[in-house]
């Protein structure tokens, strides 16, 4: 068993199979994960490849001659290298002389498993290494468990989609083979969970329109959501009055009625050119009361969070060594064809502050900062692309930018002064600063230590954010 950590969440890989054995949110000392009682189903998390279910007769002909595949394939089976590094695991599997009895190819298979806060990231690599096309599928068997918490019973839970959806499910016929489509889901989000509802079997389905699935609960705040961008199918099971559900992403589905042994030819199959590469992602977040509110500590304390304009200063004193950092990180913004096309003037004497505070109706607060840093467009670097397009404005923007979060890293408030597009403005900068031949003047940045309090504000608005989608052709919230 591997184990890697953060302080929201602790995961367990065994070698075999890189399967995911627990996954504990350390908040609230919770395991998610299906602990593997026998008298249901033994496992956790077995990893599908290269099959996804059975195969037509567990068996498949490549060149005449047949070879037999396993149910789910044969990677859960298999031992993996594991490294460990911080809160990243590497796990991979290289096609072997053993592995080429049940499936003639060299290839390697790398998954990636790593720890971003509340997050675990789930990066499959599948490569080709050999000189023949190969055909494969890959997919994941995740058991929650559900319920969580004792007192609770399978019907308080749910599973819901980030869309509507009307879509048929594929039954397994027998255990083992795909049958017609039933009709299923009917223009809803929601599928409520009830201990009988696997009595036939596995409830899939393909072409969903969501990528985003929850497991929540009516009875506690505590969710569990599997993002899984890319994925063709999408496969739910347990067994009757089984305490878990295993949440199934795949790119692959378990043979028809009707098909045959050609591999290449299997509904749902990947087919993988010699020497090519494909890569296959999944996230599962976890949510609850504890991590919220850690969450929202940390963003309290985000230098994003606490920038915000100022514009009274006290009197102390901004030394050069800051400013110099300042600069340091601004410089570090990114360019449009990295043309770093910025120069900086600094600006410490109360006099010319004064000057410059006169030379707008909104520069006021200039007069009384301990410093002003004023980016400015180095003429002669202004960078043009293929198309004749100058992208010099949106690099001074976001260089200003990165002046503020820059000064507020160092414990300095500052307000963003607009000189650059008002011509007069900007005219009576240069000439004044006496680089009006070199230099275009884009900002002025005034800085320093805030005087008094200033009230930091939540200015996020969902109602302005769409997601856009390529099936339903439109933006939505």
């Amino acid at each position: 068993m591997y184990i890697i950590q953060n302080e929201y969440l602790e995961l367990i890989v065994s070698e075999i199979g890189a399967e995911i054995c627990s996954l504990r949110n350390k908040m609230d000392d919770l395991q998610y994960i299906w602990q593997g009682d026998p008298k249901y189903w033994s496992d956790h998390s077995p990893l599908l490849f290269p099959a996804i279910g059975d195969w037509k007769d567990n068996k498949y002909v490549i060149d005449g001659k047949e070879y037999e595949m396993p149910c789910h394939g044969f990677g859960r089976l298999e031992k993996f290298e594991i490294h460990c590094k911080d809160t990243e695991m590497i796990c991979t599997l290289h096609s072997n002389k053993e592995i080429q009895t049940i499936y003639p190819f060299d290839f390697s298979l790398t998954i990636v498993y790593s720890l971003d806060r509340n997050i675990l990231h789930v990066e499959q690599f599948i490569n080709n290494e050999s000189e023949k096309e190969m055909p494969y599928s890959i997919g994941e068997h995740i058991g929650f468990c559900v319920p969580l918490f004792k007192g609770e019973v399978y019907e308080d839970y749910y599973l819901e989609f980030e869309k509507e959806e009307t879509a048929n499910r594929y039954p397994l016929l027998n255990g083992r083979t795909i049958g017609k489509p039933v009709p299923c889901l009917m223009q809803t989000k929601r599928i409520p969970l009830h201990s009988e509802m696997f009595a036939n079997g596995a409830w899939n389905f393909k072409g969903l329109s969501s990528q985003r699935v929850c497991l929540a609960s009516e009875k506690n705040q505590h969710k569990i959501i599997i993002d899984f961008p890319g994925f063709s199918h999408f496969s739910i099971w347990s067994v009757p009055n089984a305490s878990y559900i295993c949440i199934e992403p795949c790119n692959g589905i378990a043979a028809s009625e009707e098909e045959g042994y050609d591999p290449y030819q299997k509904k749902g199959i990947h087919v993988l050119k010699p020497g090519h590469s494909e890569i296959v992602t999944y996230s599962v977040t976890l949510l609850s009361p504890k991590v919220d509110a850690l969450l929202e500590n940390e963003e309290k304390k985000s230098i994003l969070s606490k920038r915000i304009s100022v514009r009274k200063f006290r009197k102390k004193v901004v030394t050069k060594e800051k400013i110099m950092r300042i600069l340091k990180y601004a410089m570090a913004s990114p360019s449009a064809g990295n043309s770093r096309e910025w120069e900086f003037i600094v600006i410490t004497e109360d006099a010319a502050k004064e000057k410059i505070s006169q030379m707008s109706p909104y520069a006021v607060p200039a007069k009384n900062a301990s410093v002003l840093i004023i980016p400015c467009l180095r003429k002669e670097k202004e960078w043009i692309d293929k198309q004749g397009n100058s992208w010099w404005v949106q690099n001074m923007a976001i260089c200003s930018y990165g002046v503020l979060l820059a000064a507020k890293e160092e414990d300095l408030d500052g307000v963003w002064l607009g000189f650059y597009p008002d011509e007069m403005r900007v005219k009576l900068l240069a000439e004044y600063l006496k680089c009006e031949n070199v230099l275009l003047p884009f900002s002025v940045i005034a800085l320093g230590y805030r005087d008094g309090e200033a009230l930091e504000k939540d200015r996020y608005d969902s109602d302005i954010v769409h997601f856009f989608s390529v099936s339903e052709k439109h933006c939505s919230s």
